[in-house]
């Protein structure tokens, strides 16, 4: 008996191990685990109640990992992680630091719930199941979690969140290569007649692959402004002298060069673009530049001055 518990016990430690260190009730029984067992292991304390049915490993949850894999064996099969928490998994909006205080999952196999935490960690966190009709490639795989795909989790997300936040969201999945034509055609027919449609069908409209090759938000701002106002799309990211340039028109010779935040507060970085400018200049490329505040804050204003630019001889 010694010897198959202590199987038992190795077993338990290596799915927990390789699972975030969080199992369901449903997981134990198919590692070979029996009720009194678990129950046993409960009241020892090396299993710790997290939700209903979902345990953690001789302590609390300590990552925001392991809360999303406990809250989707909570959920059960045909789960996953949808809206703000898809988005936070898929690096398109900021996670907050320690345990999220709401998680959101889609569900085919359940209706409109709410999961109430059991442990210390959880306690706080407000968890949210809502039904959903998933279509095939609706979910993948990230961090070994069942999420929503990028495109979808963008949309799930508007239904909560405000047009700037979705705006973001919808920035960073072009810039990490989420949001190619074919995704954005199918997201115009799936956002019809859902929550947030029109905080996302703008920007749909507004896209151009040029917006995947962006290496911040920043760009995608100006990007999104100047196509919604000018067809005479730039080159993104583009080498020019030996020096990657934001936007590029190659053939009105005009460079345009956003600054980020902290530009202002970077001596350094203040004199290394000064000297480029110079040289671009020196080699015949108009070039302008405008800070993180001008593009966020008035970018009708900017776009305005590049197009002058543009079509000044």
């Amino acid at each position: 008996m010694k010897g198959v518990s202590a199987d038992r016990l190795d077993r338990l430690h290596a799915h927990m191990a390789g699972n975030d260190w969080v199992a369901s009730r449903t997981d134990l029984f198919a590692l070979g685990c029996s009720a009194p067992l678990i129950d046993g292991w409960l009241r020892s304390g090396r299993l710790i109640p997290l939700l209903c049915g979902v345990y953690g490993y001789g302590r609390d949850i300590e990552t925001p990992r392991s809360a999303w894999r406990a809250a989707l064996l909570a959920a059960g099969p045909g789960s996953a992680l949808a809206g703000r928490s898809a988005c936070e998994v898929w690096g398109l909006v900021r996670t907050s630091p320690g345990i999220p205080s709401r998680i959101r999952i889609a569900s085919v196999n359940r209706r409109a719930s709410r999961l109430s935490g059991r442990s210390a960690s959880l306690a706080r966190t407000r968890i949210q199941v809502v039904g959903r009709r998933l279509e095939p490639g609706d979910v993948h795989r990230c961090h070994d979690l069942a999420v929503m795909s990028p495109p979808m989790g963008v949309i799930d997300f508007a239904a909560q969140a405000d047009p700037t936040s979705v705006k973001f969201a919808f920035l960073e999945a072009c810039r990490l290569g989420h949001f190619g034509r074919d995704d954005v055609e199918a997201c115009f027919r799936r956002v019809e007649g859902r929550r947030g449609a029109s905080k996302v069908r703008p920007l749909l409209r507004l896209w151009v692959p040029e917006l995947g090759r962006t290496r911040s938000v920043l760009e995608g701002l100006f990007l999104l402004a100047w196509v919604a106002r000018d067809s005479r799309v730039p080159q993104i990211n583009k080498n020019v002298c030996g020096f990657e340039v934001d936007c590029l028109w190659p053939d009105r010779r005009l460079i345009v060069e956003l600054d980020g935040r902290d530009y202002h507060n970077d001596p350094l970085a203040r004199a290394r673009d000064s000297e480029r400018d110079r040289i671009l200049r020196g080699e015949g490329f108009r070039v302008a530049r405008f800070s993180y505040r001008q593009v966020h804050d008035t970018p009708d204003s900017v776009v305005s001055r590049v197009a002058r630019l543009l079509d000044r001889n």
